[in-house]
């Protein structure tokens, strides 16, 4: 099977580490439609225990084969997205005052260090101006009381006294600046400007929304990935090719890749929260919150080729590395772990890009008894 490794999309991920894959992957057999296995997994160390009893009488372990089958699968899901920018601040003043201009307008570009708005700076330009008058009145004790105490004049503890009043006049001060400062608002970064939340010449108290900014330099889509393909994707990332379209931009297609995945569950709808980046050109046409519609797939689903599949109950949960199944050899009548790479799941079933071959046979029950090499019994032979 052809499968496209230039994609960046799952790439960043990384490989799996071996506790990562166990835990995602029995979380999804916990929760998903294959529930039933999760009580199997539960009792791998009593039936290791009886294996070991079973193996010290020489008789073999009794397990469940599957014949590995060829079929032809559209290897593709479809799920809808979001747009989204990189980041979206609902921007305020620090201070409380009377708004005089609102330099911007919903929909319009600003760059960073924009004026956005302004208040009244009337009153805390007269606080600069007292801070500083009281700053030198403190500065002038200060350098009076360090010459008297040079000559022996005054005592010491006049100097110290004359030391905290400057250094607390000089505190005022920054502060009546900083305070002077915060009465402007200006684009912390390059932006659009989503929506304005307040008119001119009211009044408006610290914190209140003044306007919200969306960062564009990158546009994002979010999914809600189902917890059967968040487990294939966390434990076989490679496995993916995702572009996406988007209803309102015809004839737009964006390749995505991969910025993050959140592993918390969403408790209603048991889904996980992805985001990717839009590669390449952006259409001027996008905005955020327009509709994508994500296509999820692992060969060209209008050239579907045959591919094998294997029910989920053979895949071993306790793998130590990536995702493997336990192989039997009809003529040794000997089992062996083998390392496969999982493709999407189709109902009850998994896609296997790369590990097995057709006609092949794989163990889909008791295959957390097994060891390297160990002979078998097959159940109904």
């Amino acid at each position: 099977m052809s499968l496209n490794k230039t994609r960046p999309g799952w790439k960043r991920m990384g490989s799996i580490s071996a506790l990562a894959f166990g835990v995602v992957f029995a979380v999804a057999l916990a929760t998903g439609p294959w529930s039933h296995l999760w009580a199997q997994t539960e009792t791998v160390a009593e039936d290791s225990v009886k294996s070991n009893e079973t193996a010290a009488l020489g008789q073999p372990i009794t397990v469940e084969v599957t014949e590995v089958i060829s079929r032809m699968i559209n290897q593709s899901r479809s799920v809808t997205g979001r747009v989204k920018p990189v980041r979206t601040v609902d921007i305020a003043f620090q201070v409380p005052g009377q708004i005089i201009s609102i330099n911007v307008e919903p929909g319009s570009h600003v760059q960073k260090g924009d004026l956005i708005a302004q208040l009244d700076q009337t009153d805390f330009d007269l606080a600069v101006d007292r801070a500083q008058a009281s700053y030198d009145l403190a500065n002038s004790e200060l350098k009076r009381a360090s010459s008297l105490a040079e000559r022996g004049v005054a005592a010491d503890a006049r100097l110290d006294s004359a030391r905290a009043q400057f250094a607390q006049a000089d505190v005022s001060r920054r502060e009546a600046k900083r305070r002077y400062s915060q009465t402007q608002i200006v684009a912390p970064f390059d932006a659009i400007v989503a929506r304005t939340f307040v008119e001119e010449y009211i009044n408006v108290t610290s914190a209140a929304p003044v306007a919200r900014l969306q960062d564009i330099s990158e546009m994002r889509v979010l999914i809600s990935m189902s917890e059967e393909l968040a487990a294939v994707g966390r434990s076989a990332p490679d496995a993916y090719d995702i572009v996406a379209q988007f209803p309102a931009v015809p004839g737009y297609t964006a390749p995505l890749t991969l910025r993050s995945f959140a592993t918390d569950a969403d408790p209603t709808a048991q889904t996980y929260d992805v985001e990717f980046a839009i590669t390449g050109e952006i259409d001027p046409r996008l905005l955020p919150g327009m509709t994508a519609d994500v296509r999820i797939s692992t060969t060209d689903s209008e050239n579907p080729e045959a591919s094998f599949i294997i029910p989920v109950s053979a895949v071993d949960t306790t793998s130590r590395t990536d995702p493997s199944v336990w192989v039997y050899d009809e003529t040794t009548e000997k089992v062996t772990r083998r390392t496969v790479r999982l493709g999407l799941p189709v109902g009850d079933e998994f896609i296997v890009l790369e590990g097995l071959k057709d006609g092949e046979m794989v163990v889909s029950g008791g295959w957390w008894r097994l060891s390297d090499d160990q002979i078998v019994a097959v159940s109904g032979r």
